[in-house]
């Protein structure tokens, strides 16, 4: 009964929307069904029926195809996605279990020595050249984040992403940085795509698809939620949405044109921008058709995510994870040049280091007792304890300790 169901839910849901809304938004009476039909598991999750007879229950690293329901393993994953081009892997930002699929997915397309690249939406576009000289071997890891701003342009922890930044440095591969420069994105969200210069409109995607009736109503839900302090109006705020996705999309395009698709590419992204695939994957085919797949890691305590194909192609059940909060001091630093601490290169605006008062050339030569040499010791020790870090910083050859206040 639950099999059937389930195929009677997709079939409508596919057939009736091609913005591909939530099963349970598209048919109630469906959902509900399929909730009585379901058997529960460990964490509350209902998996979806599978072609078997017998009862599938949901283990940490089975995968869901949730246009069926069927359950498969990494591997039989692995070999569906052999002939697509392009392989979005969706991420909550500060889920280390999510970026551990996203190498995992790496890792199993590359056996072989088969070439796979790897596309970030971390890096706007501008970065490729700092990219290009890390994989290659021309630059340190701290030389890397500084050139590239990552605190300032990302601000997560660097060490979410080494892994996968690693590997692709270790085979030579590519890294393809995707998305729009920060400041020009904040600049079309205060005053409108019509407000960039020249040079600030070619750095981001030559076409913007604004008429998208689908693309406008999934970001004004985003909108009615959203602060809006600095924010123009609703279009504003749609054109700088979009500036991100359509940056990526047209990034991937190009790169795509460039390279005959020589290569697959997996692409480490936001969830959100990948959902009812009305972001990047469709924004990209848009510019240049090709065959692609969405793949979103899910905690096994989630609920009811699986039963979603608005969500991905493929759902990969993961471990309950542990969330990074994302404590930012506000600083760009680098090894102090005695050896001792790290030295604030800036301060950046409305930010813990500002409220306290730390000034460029300051050194922090430890938070919290812990001695730092860092961008990750520093990272590392303000994760740790509580909202409040004492950081000793050496200033004018004297010693001072300041208490900061991190927001989680």
């Amino acid at each position: 009964m639950a099999q059937a169901l389930w195929r009677l839910c997709t079939q409508l849901h596919q057939r009736t929307n091609p913005a591909r809304r939530s099963i349970a938004a598209l048919c109630p009476v469906c959902a509900a069904l399929l909730l009585m039909a379901a058997c529960s598991t460990a964490g509350g999750l209902l998996p979806p029926p599978s072609a078997r007879s017998d009862a599938v229950e949901l283990r940490v690293g089975a995968v869901v195809e949730t246009a069926t329901g069927n359950v498969i393993s990494m591997d039989e994953l692995t070999g569906r996605l052999s002939d697509v081009s392009v392989v979005y892997v969706g991420e909550k930002h500060t889920s280390a279990e999510d970026h551990k699929i996203q190498l995992e997915v790496l890792q199993k397309l590359s056996q072989g020595g088969r070439c796979v690249e790897l596309a970030m939406e971390m890096f706007p576009a501008k970065a490729q050249p700092v990219l290009d000289r890390y994989v290659r071997g021309g630059i340190s890891q701290e030389d890397f984040l500084k050139e590239v701003a990552w605190e300032e342009v990302w601000g997560f922890p660097y060490s979410l992403y080494r892994n996968l930044i690693d590997r692709q440095k270790e085979k030579r591969m590519p890294v393809i940085g995707l998305n729009a420069p920060n400041n020009i994105v904040k600049k079309i969200a205060h005053n409108g795509l019509g407000s960039l210069t020249p040079d600030e409109r070619s750095q981001v995607a030559r076409e913007f698809h604004l008429d998208d009736s689908a693309n406008r109503n999934r970001i004004r839900k985003e909108y009615t939620v959203h602060e809006k302090d600095g924010i123009k109006d609703f279009e504003s705020f749609f054109e700088a949405q979009l500036a991100w996705e359509e940056t990526m999309a047209q990034t991937l395009a190009d790169h795509l044109e460039k390279t005959d698709a020589k290569c697959k590419i997996v692409v480490a992204i936001g969830k959100g921008h990948i959902s009812g695939r009305l972001g990047v994957p469709y924004l990209t085919s848009m510019r240049r058709p090709h065959k692609y797949s969405t793949v979103a890691p899910v905690p096994i305590d989630f609920p009811l995510s699986t039963l979603d194909p608005n969500l991905a192609d493929y759902v990969v059940i993961t471990d309950k994870s542990e969330q990074f909060h994302r404590p930012r001091l506000g600083v760009i630093i680098q090894p102090a040049a005695s050896g001792r601490g790290v030295e604030i290169l800036t301060i950046l605006p409305d930010t813990p280091a500002a409220a306290v008062h730390l000034r460029k050339g300051d050194i922090i030569l430890s938070i919290d007792d812990s001695p730092v040499e860092s961008v990750e010791e520093v990272q590392q020790a303000l994760a740790e304890g509580g909202p409040e870090h004492e950081v000793l910083i050496e200033r004018d050859r004297k010693k001072i300790t300041v208490t900061v206040t991190i927001g989680q």
